[in-house]
């Protein structure tokens, strides 16, 4: 604001000069203080649309910042751990293959475990973690497989045994899921497994959304 007032007065003082070399002069052509008033204010338009494109660039580069923080803060978040939260054996259930539910939940962000039916729920597509570890005595097999849209991706195994201690055993994976694929913990038929003290537990979480 201050710029154009300058300017208007400089012109101004332009127009006052010109008039009075008019009157002392037969020469009527435009004086070179007035043709420097014309270029300050053509300069001048010039410096403002050169500013507007930079206020819209700014502005836009400040949308798009706000935008990615935005992304950031509502990327998912999926984690779930949980036990069986038995105390002594489950199976074997009929002779059949068997979904375990896990029914002691330890953490469970993004709710996409049900500690009702045992399942994991992919809200989002991404790359998923998930463990299985499990306890089992030596008289009795154990085989715990990790499955995926029911198809068999992972196993874990304890042979029977005649003799000898208690059995620890697990298994990890890494898959790429789609929004909607489910993954769960499935005991085989004809074995046991044991779980007190949340020693049998099934866990997951979400390393990156793609």
């Amino acid at each position: 604001m201050r710029l154009t007032i300058a300017v208007l007065l400089l012109l101004c003082k332009c127009l006052i000069f010109e008039l009075v070399t008019s009157e002392l002069s037969d020469n009527s052509q435009p004086t070179c203080p007035l043709k420097i008033c014309t270029d300050v204010l053509k300069d001048l338009g010039a410096s403002e649309a050169r500013f507007k494109a930079l206020e819209i660039r700014l502005a836009d580069s400040e949308a798009q910042i706000e935008e990615n923080k935005k992304a950031c803060r509502d990327k998912a978040k999926v984690a779930f751990s949980a036990s069986l939260g038995s105390n002594g054996f489950s199976g074997p259930f009929n002779n059949t293959d068997t979904t375990l539910v896990y029914k002691d939940v330890f953490i469970n962000v993004g709710e996409a475990y049900n500690s009702a039916t045992g399942m994991f729920t992919a809200p989002v597509r991404g790359v998923y973690y998930f463990s299985f570890f499990y306890h089992c005595s030596t008289d009795h097999g154990t085989r715990l497989a990790l499955y995926r849209n029911g198809k068999h991706v992972a196993l874990a195994i304890h042979h029977r045994q005649s003799q000898g201690s208690p059995e620890n055993g697990g298994n990890g994976v890494t898959l790429l899921l789609e929004k909607g694929d489910t993954v769960y913990i499935v005991l085989l038929k004809g074995t046991w497994v044991w779980d007190s003290g949340s020693v049998t537990v099934f866990s997951g979480f979400l390393i990156d959304t793609m």
